[in-house]
This record gives C-alpha cells, structure tokens and sequence, in this order.
C-alpha cells in the first residue's frame, strides 16, 4: 500500500480504497487472476439467483482485495480481522439483498 504524504485516520478515507477494493473493474482483474492462479472461487452457497451471487462474489473480491493490498498474500488458511469500517464501506457498495451478512470467520483446520 502507498503512502499518501499525509495521515489518514481511517482505512475508508485512504483513496486506494475505491480504485482498489470497490472498483468492478479492479474486482473483475483480480478474479481473473485468481481464477489464472488457483481455479475458481469456492462459494458455500446454493442455488441464488444471479443478482444475489454477483453482490455476494463482489464481497468476497472486495474483502480479498483489501487483505491483498495491506498485507500481501498470506497463504492458505491465514485469515485477518478486517477492520469494521472498511467491512461496513463493501457492505454499502454491495448490499446483501436479504440483509444477512456473516462476520469473521477463523480457518478450520
């Protein structure tokens, strides 16, 4: 992550954040990325209806994007808390039409 010059004193006011974590574009490259990389990303859900599952993938992009971009890659199973602020920033830009939305969850295994 580059340093801005200037202090930020919180996570949604840096202006990486859209371009890299909330941009469909951005979000788009880093699935083709992923998929390049590892295979398609697993989803534990069942069948929703294709407006559900894209907010839903767009989410986990998102989410995946912000670690990726503060921390780097962390390997399988290595999870960080993302803060609240930034969580509730992606929850915004892709609402869970149902309003169900799951918080931390720690690696099993």
């Amino acid at each position: 992550m580059a340093d801005t010059g200037t202090p930020v004193s919180c996570m949604i006011l840096h202006p990486g954040l859209e371009p890299v974590c909330l941009n469909l574009y951005s979000l788009q490259n880093a699935l083709n990325i992923y998929r390049a990389d590892y295979g398609p990303l697993q989803f534990s859900t069942n069948n929703f209806i294709i407006f559900v599952f894209f907010a839903r993938r767009c989410r986990h992009l998102a989410y995946r994007s912000f670690v990726s971009w503060c921390w780097g890659y962390l390997g399988r199973k290595v999870r960080v808390i993302i803060p609240a602020c930034v969580v509730l920033r992606i929850r915004r830009e892709f609402p869970d039409t149902e309003g169900q939305n799951v918080g931390f969850r720690p690696a099993l295994g």
